[in-house]
């Protein structure tokens, strides 16, 4: 991980920031005109070079706070703007290579067969993880664009089908199976045996249901007790001699008591 990424404090040597400064330079001299981006010095290429900047950036604020002349100050601000410009040549020629790279690998490198024709490789332990990175990310771009505009139909290429189909195999499939292997035969369903209750009902009852719509004769119907109307009737005058209900009961005549008669 980087120091810019991760935090860690790393002072680089002059030496070190010399030769970041020339490699810069370098590269960008060696890129132009190539296809493929040239293997770099480090394995951490831009986290050094950001190193480069910050300190050259510190270098210069010490300068204005410590009233450095105005020569010197010019050519640290000159130097600076020299490096940044050189940067911004210098990423261009690389991402422009990269990008190059995986447009030929992904869109252009299978053919009407569907072989893979890939360009030049590139050597990746030579190349910083950001590079790499972003080689991956306009990978999957390409890969989404054939998709969007079909491009296997539009370059004539056969899709490849795999060797295991989705869906019902063919009956061949069966055809080396051994008796053996195969399922048991379910078990016979059990019929459930519906014992009819014949009612006991004589001939005319049964054809008198029949033409009246039931499939057994309908139950007799319940007799209702015909219950008398009884009135409640209060005694207004006692009498020695009982009465008689219809039941036979006698009914003792008192004066005040209420007693139940029929109509």
């Amino acid at each position: 991980m980087s120091m810019l990424e991760g935090g860690e404090e790393h002072d680089l040597t002059p030496g070190e920031l010399d030769r970041i400064e020339k490699a810069i330079f370098e590269i960008a001299r060696q890129q132009r005109g190539k296809l493929v981006p040239v293997t770099l010095p480090f394995p951490d290429f831009w986290s050094r070079v950001g190193q480069l900047i910050i300190h050259l950036e510190q270098e210069i604020d010490d300068m204005r706070r410590e009233g450095a002349g105005s020569a010197r100050l010019s050519t640290a601000t000159r130097r600076l703007s020299n490096i940044r410009t050189q940067l911004r040549n210098l990423a261009n020629l690389r991402l422009n290579a990269l990008t190059s790279n995986a447009v030929v690998d992904s869109l252009l490198g299978q053919g009407k067969d569907g072989s893979n024709k890939k360009g030049k490789s590139i050597d990746w332990s030579k190349m910083d993880v950001k590079e790499r990175i972003f080689h991956s990310e306009v990978s999957i771009a390409v890969d989404k664009f054939r998709r969007v505009v079909s491009w296997n139909l539009l370059m004539g290429i056969e899709e490849k089908i795999g060797n295991n189909p989705v869906g019902v195999p063919e009956l061949a499939v069966f055809e080396d199976v051994e008796s053996g292997e195969l399922a048991p035969l379910p078990d016979p369903i059990t019929k459930s045996s519906d014992n009819w209750n014949d009612p006991d009902m004589d001939e005319e009852d049964r054809i008198r249901a029949i033409d009246a719509g039931y499939f057994e004769a309908p139950a007799p119907p319940t007799p209702v007790a015909n219950e008398p109307h009884l009135v409640r009737v209060r005694i207004i005058q006692s009498s020695e001699d009982p009465i008689i209900d219809e039941d036979g009961q006698e009914i003792s005549i008192i004066k005040g008591e209420f007693c139940e008669c029929s109509r």
